[in-house]
């Protein structure tokens, strides 16, 4: 049985052709390759993703529904990209507060006696809870910036790092005076955009 494609793209075989074949002469076949197929999958007559109705490597899948929807719209909300980061940074705070109390020792203790077990897990709780509280705020402005700086270009590039970093610094070394946020800035800035690069642009 073969294959047959007229003008209008339409597929159909010698079969849907009528019993006696009398109206393949009404119309111009051509036979269909495998090769003009392949175009429209992975080929460069691919359809766009970007264009209406949802299609993944050229064959249609389900629409999204509402809700699906609804919780994507949630999770590009920067509020929700501020509270990941705000979570992320107390988690790296704590991993961070167990490995340099392992390698420090401990300050509310005498250094001639042996630490209990009672002071070795107070002094870990108070240095945990220091450095994730840290590290939480440092991430939620950061994220929160750049998702901010991100919306307002409309662009995904590595200058949102540098913006983002310059303005958390700045916005944390303020207290300390305006040289300080400058300083904070631009060490916060090179980081982030150093980070940004090995991670995700190079």
């Amino acid at each position: 049985m073969e294959t047959y494609i007229d003008k209008a793209g339409t597929m159909s075989t010698a079969e849907t052709l009528g019993e006696n074949g009398t109206e393949a002469n009404d119309y111009k076949f051509t036979k269909l390759k495998y090769s003009s197929v392949l175009k429209h999958l992975v080929g460069p007559d691919k359809t766009s993703t970007l264009q209406p109705g949802v299609y993944l490597g050229g064959l249609p899948t389900p629409v999204p529904s509402i809700y699906e929807i609804r919780v994507e719209k949630v999770m590009q909300s920067c509020a929700f990209k501020s509270a990941l980061g705000i979570v992320a940074g107390g988690g790296f705070g704590v991993v961070m507060a167990l490995f340099t109390y392992g390698v420090e020792s401990p300050s509310s203790t005498d250094p001639s006696k042996v630490p209990t077990i009672k002071e070795t897990w107070r002094e870990m709780k108070s240095r945990m809870k220091s450095t994730s509280k840290n590290f939480a705020t440092v991430g939620g402005i950061f994220s929160l910036v750049h998702c901010a700086v991100e919306t307002y270009r409309g662009e995904s590039d590595l200058q949102n790092s540098t913006y983002s970093g310059f303005i958390t610094g700045g916005f944390l070394g303020i207290k300390a005076g305006i040289k300080a946020g400058l300083l904070g800035g631009a060490g916060f800035a090179a980081f982030s955009t150093l980070i940004d690069y090995y991670f995700l642009h190079r």
